[in-house]
Order: C-alpha cells, then sequence, then structure tokens
C-alpha cells in the first residue's frame, strides 16, 4: 500500500491495489489503457489514475484546483463534484448533474468510478 495519499485518492489506491494483487484489472476495466481525472471541488487537488495491463498508478495534479482547468488536461475521462455529492451516491450524483452541479466529459466515468468503489462488479 501507499501511505503518501490521504481521502479519496487512498480510497482509490486500495481499491486498485486489490485489483491488481488479484490480477483483476484487465478483467474489471477491459478498454486499456485508461486515464481518468477526479477533482473534489471541495477538497483539491485533482488526481490522475492511470490503469494499463495489470498496473495502475495514481498521480496528485497540485495545479488542478478548478474544475474549468480540466478541459486543458488530456485525459480519457474527468469528473468534478464535491464531497456531499459524491456521498449521496448514484441518486444523487444523477440529480447534481441534472442540476448542473458536476462536470463531467464523458458519462463512462460514472461507470469506471462505481468500478473502483466496488458498486459495479
Amino acid at each position: 500500500m501507499c501511505p503518501l495519499f490521504e481521502g479519496f485518492p487512498a480510497m482509490i489506491y486500495s481499491a486498485l491495489w486489490i485489483l491488481r494483487t488479484f490480477r483483476r484489472l484487465e478483467k474489471v476495466f477491459p478498454n486499456l489503457p485508461l486515464k481518468v481525472v477526479v477533482l473534489l471541488t471541495d477538497s483539491p487537488p485533482a488526481f490522475m489514475v492511470r490503469v494499463d495491463k495489470q498496473d495502475f498508478e495514481i498521480e496528485l495534479l497540485e495545479d488542478i484546483e478548478d474544475p474549468k482547468d480540466l478541459d486543458n488536461i488530456e485525459c480519457d475521462e474527468y469528473l468534478a463534484l464535491s464531497t456531499e455529492i459524491l456521498y449521496k451516491g448514484p441518486a444523487g450524483i444523477r440529480d447534481a448533474i441534472a442540476e448542473g452541479k458536476v462536470k463531467l466529459n464523458n458519462f463512462e466515468i460514472l461507470t469506471v468510478l462505481a468500478k473502483l468503489l466496488g458498486v459495479a462488479g
């Protein structure tokens, strides 16, 4: 495990570490390589998750603290939302998208997030 992360990036790291340990990364994420960015707007900075075959990497993006900056990042998908919205689960995220409180460039990020949090398999 990696002690460098805390909060949500640490949760994502732990989930990926388990998938890597059990050689399940390619099965859970069949469309590899994958590069996604997540920004919790009330807990910046953003972080990038890269998954490729049987390995992964998480990088804190210290310069990315505002959702509008996500448009300038080279990635497959990005998501910006508050921790409060994240904790409301799928229905809360869906409602926040409808209200314009969530920024994303591809709805597939929601499936990736669900897989990382163990909601989908």
